[in-house]
């Protein structure tokens, strides 16, 4: 075994023993109660909606039974993998950084800015939170896309769609991607996810077809609460702040692919950027959300800064943990939550600057 891959295996190790060692201490907060009725509900009855207000896609359903029926109904069991996935997430990111960078180096130190990531770690281990899960197969999908294997990348992004809905907002963009060359190419990624992902979809909500419509649609379209929002609400914006970055990508993507300006860095940095946008504009921004964008953002920071960027990527973690950790800590505090609130959307601004300017030079220079 190469002495970089088992370097990157004893970290994804050491992350994932972190996690679980915080995993087994107990249930905390009240989502984890929602995603084990959920499971409960398909064991039961074959639909995550039958039995239980679950306000989610169905597929986390199906992967925390999967843990439950094999390590039983206890903490560790509800959470094995929310903590699976975001330690392979962490092994991600070193593939990711590897292939834009063409430096293991950077990639493994990038890989432990994720491994040690406060916000990860409490998010997935101790509050059981599964947004690693869509965001592993979102950022899986541009890996494969690079590797040349479209019809993978197309079926991880259902897979993210059907665990939650914003890796949707890859879908157009990656079907443009400079390796699908042939403009049928383009029609066959779009099929590949869209039937997938209904498909798993259906199978998993036909049984209480309308439960599963009220649960997703009603509960986001008309959610109040804002958490850490600075967004005004108006009817439809959860649906306006995943459409807008959705076609400011595509265009993106369509304008780089008649260019034949495509790179790697280029499309990963776009992509981190759409995520950002996409939840700047949310209505209701929880500290969970973050780690949405964060992983790519991580990525593309390292692999436009190098050494600076893994400075760079690892303050804005560090500040984005301690927005998130305030939060949860004091989300009862009104007055601590105005004050969070702008402190976001500032990081989210720098983040923003951070990833936009090399390119800028790149494309003035160029």
């Amino acid at each position: 075994m190469e002495r970089e891959t088992l370097k990157t295996l004893t970290v994804f190790m050491i992350s994932l023993i972190i996690r679980l060692t915080i995993a087994v201490q107990g249930i905390h907060g009240t989502d984890i109660l929602f995603h084990v009725n959920g499971s409960r509900s398909l064991l039961l009855t074959g639909s995550p909606y039958c039995l239980a207000q679950y306000n989610y896609p169905p597929l986390y359903s199906a992967i925390q039974l999967s843990s439950i029926l094999a390590l039983g109904w206890n903490p560790l069991g509800y959470k094995l993998m929310p903590v699976l996935f975001d330690s392979l997430l962490g092994l991600a990111l070193y593939i990711i950084t590897a292939m834009m960078t063409k430096d293991k180096g950077l990639a493994l130190k990038t890989q432990i800015i994720w491994a040690l990531n406060p916000l990860a770690i409490v998010a997935s281990a101790w509050y059981g939170l599964f947004d690693s899960i869509p965001t592993l197969f979102a950022l899986a999908s541009i890996i494969a896309l690079a590797r040349g294997y479209a019809s993978l990348s197309a079926v991880l992004v259902a897979l993210g769609i059907d665990a939650k809905v914003f890796p949707a907002l890859l879908l157009p963009p990656n079907s443009l991607h400079a390796r699908n060359r042939e403009a049928k190419n383009v029609l066959i990624y779009i099929a590949i996810s869209s039937i997938t992902a209904l498909a798993i979809w259906l199978a998993l909500s036909i049984k209480c077809l309308d439960n599963a419509l009220k649960s997703q649609l009603q509960f986001h379209l008309q959610r109040l609460d804002k958490g850490l929002s600075l967004t005004p609400y108006t009817p439809y914006q959860a649906v306006l702040s995943l459409v807008v970055p959705t076609i400011i990508l595509t265009v993106i993507a369509l304008w780089m692919r008649l260019e034949k300006r495509f790179t790697e860095v280029e499309y990963t940095t776009y992509a981190s950027l759409s995520l950002i946008l996409l939840t700047a504009l949310n209505p209701f921004i929880y500290p969970h959300y973050l780690i949405w964008f964060l992983p790519p953002a991580i990525a593309s920071l390292v692999a436009l800064h190098r050494g600076k960027g893994l400075a760079i990527a690892t303050i804005i973690t560090l500040v984005l943990s301690a927005i998130g950790l305030t939060y949860w800590r004091y989300y009862k505090v009104e007055a601590a939550v105005s004050m969070l609130r702008p402190t976001l959307y500032t990081t989210l601004i720098a983040t923003t600057i951070a990833l936009l300017l090399p390119l800028a030079k790149k494309h003035r220079v160029s």
